[in-house]
């Protein structure tokens, strides 16, 4: 649950809010890290490609069943504590699949580090929300918002340390960083923060006024539609450019980097805007609008590999934004404080179901044409300007999200 802001809190707890910022990007780390690791895990457990690969989804098949769940257990058990409890479990699973004896052992450890990694993707942003005051809330939220794509730069990144220690050692290394930052954030958050907030005590209760809110919905599903458009550019983006273009697998992989880090680019220019001025919202659907356009003409450009990377890169940056805005957005969507933990895992949810859907239809159409592939891109766009409509009832104060939630808002 999101903690309510002290009442004449004048200014934002930065330190707290990095460190806040700083777990999500160890946790993220723990999805990162598995890339690098493919082969290695391949060959030594003989799993094949595939087998190794489907560590790459347990996050995401958790996420998809379990976001809402985690949100409201979240609620139920204090946001700081699930926050806290998530990172150190998260630190004791990697270990366990650092040392992992075959690949049960490493898929059992995979799924408890899915769920701790859960309890903290659905607890942090609560608190971020609740440690920044109302004039920076939004700048706060979109540092939050680069949690993902750093995460899932830097375990890329890792590629030396699983070269120099394997990839057991580079894991059990980086298993240490989520409970490292459980220790600071112990340390710098009291433990009044994150308290379970007086609201509707079941699960129905809770679920149903989200539900009679409506706008976390929106929210939750116009996130679904940008995880299709950005998990299409970044599933696929290096096998558009090696299979209709010839680029080697190193240089596809670098356009792909390059589109990671324009996403954080836009992340962060969101809190900007949204400081001077723009409407959330708004953004929501701008930047939409453009990434859908561009993200499909990274599949359907037929004329050169540069223009399909420059529009990979603009949509992704552009992109950027819509996370930004909407992480800004919801703790507004609800009607109390009680609420925006649901509403967060709701959102975890919606994401998590985009991004899994998101490769089966892409690859399904890919493999008969690329131009194909643009065709569920730019419905997730349509869907997104339909879904961000309904949020622009939201106004800049936040009292005004009780007032757009209420069934006689107009």
């Amino acid at each position: 649950m999101a903690e309510p802001p002290p009442a004449g809190a004048r200014e934002t707890r930065w330190r707290e809010v990095l460190a806040l910022v700083a777990a999500g990007v160890a946790a993220s780390l723990q999805l990162g890290k598995v890339a690098p690791s493919l082969l290695a895990i391949a060959g030594e457990f003989g799993i094949g490609l595939g087998g190794a690969a489907g560590l790459l989804s347990v996050f995401a098949l958790l996420g998809a069943l379990l976001g809402l769940p985690a949100g409201l257990l979240a609620g139920r058990a204090g946001v700081r504590r699930f926050l806290l409890g998530g990172l150190v479990l998260m630190g004791g699973a990697g270990i366990a699949a650092s040392l992992a004896p075959g690949p049960g052992g490493l898929y059992a450890a995979r799924v408890v580090e899915g769920g701790a990694f859960l309890a903290v993707v659905v607890s942090a942003p609560s608190l971020v929300a609740a440690r920044a005051a109302l004039a920076d809330r939004a700048m706060a939220m979109s540092c939050w918002s680069i949690f993902m794509p750093t995460g899932i730069a830097l375990g890329m990144l890792a590629a030396p340390l699983v070269d120099g220690l394997g990839w057991r050692g580079a894991w059990a290394g980086l298993a240490l960083l989520p409970p490292a930052t459980a220790l600071v954030l112990a340390v710098l958050l009291p433990p009044t923060a994150g308290r379970p907030v007086a609201g509707p005590s079941d699960i129905p209760g809770r679920v149903g006024a989200l539900w009679r809110a409506r706008l976390p919905f929106a929210a939750a599903g116009a996130f679904a539609c940008y995880a299709v458009m950005y998990f299409g550019i970044a599933g696929f983006l290096p096998a558009r450019l090696a299979q209709g273009f010839g680029l080697s697998l190193p240089a596809a992989g670098l356009a792909g980097a390059g589109a990671a880090m324009a996403n954080i680019g836009g992340n962060l220019l969101a809190g900007g805007l949204m400081r001077g001025g723009f409407r959330a919202a708004r953004l929501v659907m701008v930047a939409g609008t453009a990434m859908a356009v561009l993200s499909a003409g990274t599949f359907a450009l037929p004329f050169s590999a540069g223009l399909t990377v420059a529009a990979a890169l603009l949509a992704s940056g552009i992109g950027g934004i819509i996370p930004a805005s909407l992480f800004a957005l919801v703790p507004r969507t609800v009607p109390e404080p009680s609420l925006t933990g649901p509403a967060l895992g709701l959102v975890v949810q919606f994401n998590n179901i985009g991004s899994v859907l998101a490769p089966l239809a892409i690859a399904s159409l890919a493999e008969r044409d690329w131009a194909l592939a643009a065709l569920p891109l730019l419905a997730a766009g349509g869907c997104l300007m339909l879904l961000a409509k309904p949020l622009r009832r939201i106004g800049e104060d936040p009292s005004s999200a009780v007032r757009a939630t209420s069934p006689r808002s107009p």
